[in-house]
């Protein structure tokens, strides 16, 4: 493999890391998900989607801890920040990657005609 091959490579990984980020944050549906437990009637517990009104117990399941509680509206700001910090850290990886595969592409590509 030559040292070109490597580095195209190289900046490839951060182009599929970038588009995986982006991708994530295009398809988030904007329906709040609990991924912790919903208490809802009686003593049935659930997770997953939730619906307004319901209360969302963020659950540690490594410690057995709880880590606070989310209302509906809570929990929806919170994951339209997640998709605007996916939407930012994609672009940068994307960016990053593209950039270097120009400048490996371009500047190898140079050295090698002359």
């Amino acid at each position: 493999m030559s040292f070109r091959g490597l580095l195209l490579g190289l900046f490839a990984v951060p182009v599929v890391v970038g588009g995986y980020f982006l991708t994530e944050a295009a398809t988030a549906d904007g329906t709040p998900r609990c991924d912790g437990i919903i208490t809802e009637y009686g003593d049935a517990e659930r997770s997953g989607p939730m619906k307004p009104g319901e209360t969302c117990d963020l659950y540690d399941f490594t410690d057995g801890r709880s880590a606070g509680t989310r209302t509906y509206a809570q929990q929806q700001k919170a994951q339209d920040a997640e998709a605007t910090r996916d939407y930012w850290t994609g672009g940068l990886w994307l960016a990053y990657g593209v950039a270097g595969l120009a400048v490996v592409t371009v500047h190898l590509g140079l050295k090698r005609r002359a």
